[in-house]
């Protein structure tokens, strides 16, 4: 391998429980340690995370610590994008983990078809990094590269960036970024721009990540402010990716892969369906209706969310006076 071939990017704030398991199986790779760099950004964490992190970083000359004030993970990976030095850059969530001794065959496989982007798999697991049983794995026939469209004519899209390996110098040329303004959904509005552009995709069956699941992480907040802010955000994900969409076709002058309006559309269902359950609906709509976004498609079978459950859950979203009815039985109910 050339030097420096790769860089993790692992944002961090206050998960001292969990930070030492990310970083540890982050080393344990088959990844000569000249060949790859790690770059931790600590969020201004106020827990014992900062110590833990120093600690490990003397002891691996491969760690560079980089500090903000609490800005969010989006800013976070973003100064790390700027100070990355790796050909290739990959994404681990601090309280996730890698299995041992797999990325190293993953990274060469990237480096050998010269791609812009990786993507493998992962596995959920709890707090105690036990996988769930029957856990979903999206395998896949095609091994060989293709462009990004390509790839999702033929794919669910995912919206996870830490399920991609991705050249650091794509990233760069096309000037791309997380949106820090987005609270939750930052990556697909990202993963819609980097794979619709993208010359060289490959995909790969292997499934090294390692997601844990946590009840008390950002996506499962219930405070009612945080709540507005997430579902707000989720539907600017959906603006975003929509805005990708008319750029890729109008420099393309075809119509963009149906898998990128299917995530689109999801995030526009998930807020609806949480603003249902906790009495939001009237600012939730209304946002979505500023956005020019309502009313919007039915997912269809380009999404994992398919069939006659949805369709008819789409029915009663465009019907406002229905869902705000559904609301309020919901919340008299509870």
């Amino acid at each position: 391998m050339d030097d420096m071939c790769l860089t993790y990017i692992v944002p961090v704030y206050n998960t001292e429980a969990f930070v030492l398991r990310c970083l540890q199986s982050v080393v344990n790779q088959d990844i000569p340690g000249d060949d790859y760099e790690i770059i931790i950004v600590d969020d201004g964490s106020t827990d014992g995370s900062r110590d833990l992190i120093e600690s490990f970083a003397r002891e691996h000359r491969q760690v560079r610590i980089l500090t903000q004030e609490n800005a969010g993970v989006s800013a976070a990976r973003n100064l790390a994008i700027d100070n990355a030095r790796g050909r290739y850059i990959q994404f681990v969530d601090s309280d996730d983990f890698l299995e041992h001794n797999v990325m190293g065959l993953l990274l060469q496989r990237a480096i050998d078809l010269d791609v812009d982007a990786l993507i493998f798999n992962y596995k959920p697991v709890n707090v105690e990094g036990q996988v769930y049983p029957h856990s979903r794995e999206d395998f896949s026939l095609s091994s060989q590269v293709m462009t990004g469209a390509e790839y999702l004519d033929s794919h669910v899209m995912t919206p996870y960036i830490w399920r991609f390996l991705i050249r650091r110098d794509y990233l760069n040329q096309g000037q791309w970024r997380f949106d820090p303004s987005l609270l939750v959904c930052e990556d697909g509005a990202l993963i819609a721009q980097v794979l619709l552009h993208a010359s060289r995709v490959a995909h790969d069956e292997a499934a090294p990540y390692r997601y844990m699941r946590r009840d008390d992480s950002a996506m499962h907040n219930q405070d009612e402010q945080h709540l507005r802010r997430r579902l707000f955000s989720q539907v600017d994900a959906a603006a975003s990716i929509d805005e990708t969409i008319r750029q890729y076709e109008a420099q393309s002058g075809g119509k963009a892969p149906v898998s990128v309006l299917g995530l689109r559309n999801v995030y526009l269902y998930f807020s609806m369906t949480k603003a249902l359950t906790t009495g939001l609906v009237d600012s939730v709509l209304q946002h979505i209706r500023q956005l020019g976004l309502y009313p919007f498609p039915c997912v269809g079978p380009e999404s994992n969310y398919y069939g006659k459950k949805w369709r008819i859950i789409h029915a009663m979203m465009m019907r406002p006076a229905v869902w705000k009815l559904l609301s309020k039985v919901y919340r008299l109910i509870k």
